[in-house]
């Protein structure tokens, strides 16, 4: 599509725009190679690029940090990739409210060290946060281990802009915590997979960094002493920002041994934090724990950064997957002993990486086939989405029950389909 770079330097600077075989072979999304690459530098120009997008009918992918492309299946066309990584200012910030407007393509890392600064945090902890964008955790929905304690994105995101096909720039929500006005509509955007339009900003409500942190390593012999740890705990007073169960292979990969663990942390006050620590290491005693080793500082921050990259999908593997599960948290338990059992049948490994008491696991499988990865999904309640090179494999779990409603607010946002094409849901 020579015109539509064409199209596009006459409107951009040219530096913006690459069409070179380098640039198209590095910009590739699952093996399909765009036709040109596109990199604006402020919104005005984003809304340039998606108002000749829609002149020239070009399929398009947002690209943030590029950690997340591998979600989902190959698009059905794609003519131009716009990559957001030049779109990485902070906005607005009122430390006093709480509150910050940054750019989509500011990356979670930089945003992370700008709060630090002002004794603030937005506490999502995604993996690979100095790759991955603002805009793509939105898009994507990602969470992290403290969710548990604070929530996901639904409930930190407070206001958000967009840019449609055709370069209409639309907004929802504002800068203030409580806004009840009008229809929710910043909530379409999260895990919409870039299908309605593209992220070009984001709002937040922020929380003041813990005066104190802990974390406990709690390591079992068997599974089911883990998990009755887990449901006596959700039955106490106590409040863990994070609760994850690791199998052998998730410990593993953190540089540990053994057949399971829990890893668990507390943040507040000081003395509130030391009470925790000691009374959940009080109850995994009482469940048979084989070790509780604590950890503090730099060495609890290492361990909660291996643990959000286990779910990774930057990189994969020829014979890997990663899986995205979502069940009651009372099926958590079930599930992690059919994927082992699966796994085990088709000669697989199998990394295990649960927020058992959010009933969300990510699974990443090792040395598979095709036929046995998609044997496996079709017993595995609860996909979400499947991350993976393999062919002929299902990308996508069950469609939920909103699928018909969610496909008629893609024909109303995107008639063209020129927004990700192919990628997400079907007829999504």
């Amino acid at each position: 599509m020579t015109h539509l770079s064409d199209a596009l330097r006459s409107v951009l600077p040219s530096e913006s725009v690459q069409d070179d075989a380098e640039s198209l072979a590095a910009f590739s999304v699952q093996a399909v190679r765009p036709a040109c690459v596109v990199t604006p530098g402020t919104i005005e120009e984003l809304q340039t690029v998606m108002r000749v997008a829609a002149e020239h009918r070009a399929a398009l992918a947002p690209w943030g940090g590029g950690t997340q492309q591998l979600i989902g299946a190959s698009p059905s066309r794609l003519d131009l990739v716009v990559r957001t990584m030049r779109l990485d200012r902070v906005l607005a910030h009122t430390p006093d409210d709480l509150t910050i407007s940054v750019e989509a393509g500011m990356t979670f890392g930089a945003l992370r060290a700008y709060l630090r600064q002002h004794g603030q945090m937005l506490a999502l902890d995604p993996p690979l946060p100095d790759r991955a964008t603002i805009g793509g955790l939105i898009a994507t929905a990602t969470d992290g281990p403290r969710r548990l304690g604070y929530g996901t994105l639904r409930d930190v995101l407070i206001g958000v802009a967009v840019v449609e096909i055709g370069g209409r720039l639309s907004r929802g929500g504002g800068m203030v915590v409580k806004n009840v006005s009008g229809f929710d509509m910043m909530k379409l955007y999260l895990g919409s997979f870039g299908t309605l339009a593209v992220i070009a900003s984001a709002n937040f409500k922020l929380l003041p960094l813990p005066r104190a942190a802990g974390t406990i390593v709690c390591r079992f012999a068997e599974s089911q002493q883990a998990f009755a740890a887990l449901d006596e705990l959700d039955g106490t007073q106590l409040a863990p920002v994070a609760a994850e169960y690791l199998n052998r292979g998730a410990l593993s990969a953190l540089g540990y041994s053994g057949v399971c663990a829990l890893a668990l942390a507390a943040e507040g006050l000081p003395q509130a934090v030391e009470r925790q620590m000691r009374d959940m290491s009080a109850l995994a005693r009482r469940h048979g724990v084989h070790s509780v080793a604590q950890l503090n500082g730099s060495e609890a921050e290492a361990l909660w950064a291996g643990i959000a990259d286990l779910s990774q999908t930057a990189v994969l593997a020829p014979d890997e997957a990663v899986v995205k599960v979502s069940v009651l948290p009372a099926d958590v338990a079930d599930v992690v002993v059919r994927c082992e059992a699966a796994a085990a049948g088709a000669g697989a490994s199998v990394v295990i990486d649960a927020r058992a008491l959010s009933g969300i696991l990510y699974l990443r499988v090792r040395s598979i086939t095709s036929a046995s990865l998609s044997s496996m999904l079709a017993d595995l309640p609860g996909v979400q989405w499947v991350a993976t090179t393999l062919p002929d494999t299902p990308r996508w779990g069950a469609p939920p029950q909103g699928i018909e409603v969610m496909r008629r607010i893609r024909e109303e946002f995107d008639p063209l389909r020129l927004l990700n094409p192919g990628r997400f849901l079907p007829g999504v």
